[in-house]
């Protein structure tokens, strides 16, 4: 005789585990027994935190592969708990981060386990969402309003993991929304992203005593960072021996060392941006950086500007900031109204071969004005150009820029560097300003400026020789765009040529 079992085994039966949950406690090994696939150190620290710990907060560099596991713990969290019961809810700064980050890994998990003949439950769709086969939704990508502290109100589950990517740009707004649906004991958060900004929600969680466990990716502790690269590149030996570090001996299979931070990259950006920068340390060691208050461009204002698009203006500046020899480059930026773009790079050329570059720009870019660094041998340029549109092969407005002049408001700044300067913060500050999103070069230049107030109560800029006192390389990508971007145009200036009669040259 069969005997009905009571309420009570009834409902206890339905928390027992299912034949996928014996990999509840084990999120490594369902990475590599489910999808076939390696994590190295601080991937399989991440997934067991989210396992043991309600929140975990990852400030991480560049490439450690910080959404790639961030989708296998999505995965696995689904594939474990019983179905309709768990669900995952991501969350990024932009739709396209969503979109085309964390679901597109998450859509690549469930191709692979599929294509290993034991697919995941359900089916991953491509509008960032995660069904059941019965139509029950058990996980979503979405981009609320920044100010909607009620963007994921509705979920009701027992088993709640929220994943929030690129966590520095999400606003405390929308970290509020995610606490209000993991209030019970078995809901977890995963917070993962670059430490850019020091003054966001991410860099307070990121804090000891905030209740969330907190793991940092270094770059230079991944795995690519082996005793053979580190030696091979004498920039990052001095780093490493400067920061007590040593090279990683840690086993990745070969395949996975592509995509991961490149040692190269690494030595090119100490170069480039020097060590101390604030990007540097976001973006290869892992860390907020320290930002002051006489930091220029905070962290934030880079940021907006970079994922801002706007409209070009009807009228484009060039701002050319010559070098000729050493380690400065010459630099040509161009701005048509808020959008600004560095359009040329060059190093080591003589200045004719520079006047050739701008030449060439005029043509290319259909430049209306240009702004030359008359200080040293950017003269040269600047007498050169003045020639070429006297004989009309340059029909353009040529302008002499004496950074080391007076400014037009000396009540307030030093010189004009420092009028120009305060214009261009002034810009990114109003709005006004769309960079490239991928020249962390510029973006590096911008965070590292500073400035500070002489006993006059002027404005003074940083000068390049402090700059590389601070190990900080000459901002000449930053120069040139200020070039483009004076608060006010500059005053007439007479340009003599020995050759000619005098010029007038005319500003904007």
């Amino acid at each position: 005789m069969t005997i009905a079992p009571s309420p009570w085994e009834a409902a206890a039966r339905l928390f027992e585990p299912t034949p996928e949950s014996v990999y509840l406690a084990d999120p490594v090994g369902w990475c590599r027994h489910r999808l076939g696939e390696h994590l190295w150190s601080k991937q399989r620290a991440i997934a067991e935190s989210v396992r043991d710990h309600r929140r975990t907060a990852v400030k991480s560099c560049h490439n450690a592969g910080k959404s790639w596991i961030a989708s296998r713990i999505a995965a696995w969290w689904l594939d474990v708990h019983p179905p309709g019961e768990a669900i995952v809810v991501s969350t990024a700064p932009t739709y396209k981060q969503v979109h085309a980050i964390l679901w597109e890994e998450i859509r690549g998990a469930a191709k692979k386990a599929a294509g290993r003949g034991d697919p995941l439950p359900g089916r991953v769709l491509q509008s960032d969402e995660w069904k059941l086969d019965d139509g029950t939704l058990i996980g979503f990508g979405r981009k609320p309003a920044d100010t909607d502290v009620h963007g994921f109100q509705g979920i009701h589950r027992r088993y709640v993991l929220v994943v929030i990517d690129e966590a520095c740009g999400v606003p405390a707004q929308l970290w509020t929304a995610i606490e209000a649906i993991t209030t019970n004991a078995d809901c977890r958060i995963l917070a993962i992203g670059n430490p850019d900004d020091p003054a966001t929600e991410f860099a307070s969680v990121c804090k000891p005593g905030s209740g969330w466990n907190i793991i940092r990716i270094n770059g230079l502790e991944t795995p690519n960072f082996t005793p053979e690269q580190v030696a091979a590149h004498p920039e990052l030996g001095e780093l490493f021996t400067k920061l007590g570090l040593g090279p990683t001996t840690e086993f990745v299979p070969d395949a996975l060392r592509p995509l991961m931070l490149d040692p190269e990259w690494v030595a090119d950006k100490i170069r480039r941006w020097g060590v101390e920068s604030p990007r540097f340390l976001s973006k290869v060691l892992g860390d907020f950086p320290d930002i002051g208050e006489d930091i220029l461009f905070p962290p934030s204002l880079i940021t907006a500007a970079q994922e801002r698009t706007r409209e070009p203006g009807p009228r484009s500046i060039l701002g050319v900031d010559v070098a000729r020899f050493g380690s400065d480059r010459t630099i040509l930026a161009l701005r048509r109204g808020p959008v600004m773009r560095i359009v040329g790079d060059g190093q080591k050329q003589a200045t004719t071969a520079t006047t050739g570059q701008v030449v060439s720009a005029i043509s290319e870019h259909l430049v209306d004005e240009v702004r030359v660094d008359g200080v040293g041998v950017g003269g040269g340029v600047v007498d050169q150009l003045v020639e070429l549109a006297s004989l009309g092969e340059a029909s353009v407005e040529i302008v002499d820029m004496q950074a080391g002049g007076a400014a037009t408001d000396s009540e307030h700044f030093a010189n004009a560097r420092a009028e120009w300067t305060w214009g261009l913060k002034q810009r990114f500050e109003d709005g006004d300003a769309d960079l490239d999103p991928d020249d962390d070069d510029l973006a590096a230049q911008l965070g590292s400026l500073r400035y500070r107030f002489n006993s006059r109560g002027q404005v003074v800029i940083e000068s390049k020789e402090d700059m590389r006192k601070r190990g900080l390389p000459s901002p000449d990508r930053a120069d040139a765009l200020v070039l483009t971007s004076a608060a006010e145009p500059p005053v007439e200036q007479l340009v003599e040529d020995p050759d000619h009669d005098e010029y007038e040259i005319s500003a904007y």
